[in-house]
């Protein structure tokens, strides 16, 4: 079930976002399709690591002429497949189950800043749900995290690669949050 603090963050989120858009651009690229894998860390004494893959999709939302941003929305599938090499005496004393995998969906907004005409900068923001409150020794706390990003990209032609940190915790709201690094590299190519 979700509760009154997460209802909360889920409205400041859509407020902000709407409220600092600036308006919609004319002729802008088309929405794409990324696909990314990735690797990851577990925090806490006892994470392991994993592999991470995503599909997501992002859709360009509006332009800030003024500061030169993109507004964007990236909604995510995620894929974490556990590759923890826990030792025996790790695996005792670990609160959260291991050798466990996750899936999650999350939904971020995005500020875009282009450096120049093909390198970009991103930063982000969003929440995610997971079918598990555990990643290979880590605990995650609940299965509701949020999903911060920071990302260098290049693009030109029809291709586009972004290289992303991202960083999954549950923002101290619950009593465990261990939470998880994710190094990942997404390309596209769209049409």
């Amino acid at each position: 079930m979700i509760n009154i603090k997460n209802l909360l963050t889920i409205f400041i989120l859509s407020i902000s976002s709407i409220a600092l858009a600036g308006e919609p651009q004319v002729n802008h690229k088309e929405s794409k399709y990324f696909i990314g894998i990735g690797t990851g860390d577990g925090g806490g004494a006892h994470g392991g690591s994993f592999n991470a893959y995503r599909i997501s999709y992002q859709s360009f939302l509006s332009k800030n002429h003024k500061y030169g941003f993109d507004y964007l929305s990236d909604v995510g599938l995620n894929f974490w497949k556990d590759d923890s090499r826990l030792s025996a005496s790790d695996k005792s004393t670990a609160t959260s189950s291991l050798d466990s995998s996750n899936f999650s969906i999350s939904y971020s907004r995005i500020i875009r800043k282009y450096l120049n005409q093909n390198t970009f900068f991103d930063i982000g923001v969003g929440l995610s749900i997971h079918n598990n409150d555990s990643m290979g020794g880590s605990d995650l706390g609940s299965y509701y995290q949020f999903e911060n990003r920071l990302g260098v990209g290049y693009e030109r032609g029809t291709y586009r690669s972004v290289f992303n940190l991202f960083h999954y915790s549950n923002g101290g709201l619950e009593g465990k949050n261990d939470g998880v690094d994710i190094l990942m590299l997404s390309i596209s190519k769209y049409f």
